[in-house]
């Protein structure tokens, strides 16, 4: 199993392995609390993910849950490897809770699946592609979106990451828009055509003669790990935000539906491989 670096996933991880480790030992929540002398409040909250664990905590709950010595020292380096602070800490200032969550995921997946309607997928943006469209949607704030073209930029080197697969499906209006200029245009067709050809990327668009298709109005990338359930996540105009497998909310869809869409989007015929024709017919001088 790939594992990701990210503190966020990281600690994920270490309350998932706990409450287990809890469950399999046979005790309750309240008997935890009672052995260290904690309020039960501090038990539930380790678990739910509201506060960190410390090394010391950790230790002494993997001992409390007679763990092997192999089983305490996995857990005792994961707590120490959760509080380190992500690479992305220089950049919180321009980053949503969302945005953080999606990068954890981004880098622990095994699959990552994106459809785009609108603008190229953040992993294929060139600088001055991610800079004209990030300086419109910060025009008050220049210093804000220059961080967040770094940001972008930076978040590129997991497509080297070769044990992680990448699909992208995007709607033909993201191959027509020009963000910038024509010569920037041609320099972002280079880019894809590039990335396009590394060995675990996939790349589709969805032309306009394809009409209507399932869930076509909203971004969104869905996140499939080796262990647990998938994540999704969605741009809509309300917002950022994430979906999770079983989760609580009436009608509201979760990860399975995106997932499902994306597949029959890709297996229907409505997806096309790209070609340096198609790419280029648009912004040729």
């Amino acid at each position: 199993m790939t594992v990701s670096e990210n503190p966020m996933f990281l600690r994920q991880r270490l309350r998932e392995r706990l409450k287990r480790a809890r469950e399999t030992a046979g005790l309750t929540q309240q008997q935890v609390a009672d052995r260290f002398s904690w309020s039960p409040s501090k038990v539930i909250r380790i678990e739910n993910g509201k506060i960190g664990v410390s090394v010391t905590d950790a230790m002494a709950m993997a001992e409390a849950y007679d763990l092997s010595s192999e089983e305490r020292q996995e857990l005792v380096e994961l707590a120490r490897a959760a509080r380190r602070p992500p690479w992305f800490a220089p950049y919180k200032g321009v980053m949503t809770p969302a945005l953080e969550a999606y990068i954890a995921y981004e880098e622990s997946a095994t699959i990552v699946r994106a459809f785009e309607r609108n603008v190229m997928p953040g992993l294929f943006q060139t600088e001055e592609y991610a800079r004209s469209l990030l300086q419109r949607i910060e025009e008050d704030r220049p210093a804000a979106a220059e961080q967040r073209v770094e940001l972008r930029i930076r978040r590129q080197q997991i497509l080297s990451v070769e044990e992680t697969q990448f699909f992208f499906i995007l709607d033909e209006s993201v191959l027509r828009r020009t963000i910038g200029s024509s010569e920037i245009m041609r320099q972002q067709c280079e880019t894809l055509l590039r990335v396009s050809e590394l060995p675990n990327v996939t790349v589709y668009y969805v032309p306009f003669t394809a009409g209507a298709y399932p869930f076509f109005r909203t971004p969104y990338q869905v996140f499939t790990f080796e262990e647990g359930d998938p994540v999704a996540y969605l741009e809509t105009t309300a917002g950022e935000s994430l979906l999770y497998e079983h989760a609580s909310g009436g009608d509201r869809r979760d990860p399975a539906d995106y997932l499902d869409a994306f597949l029959q989007v890709e297996r229907s015929g409505a997806a096309l491989p790209i070609s340096e024709d198609l790419l280029f017919e648009n912004f040729t001088d």
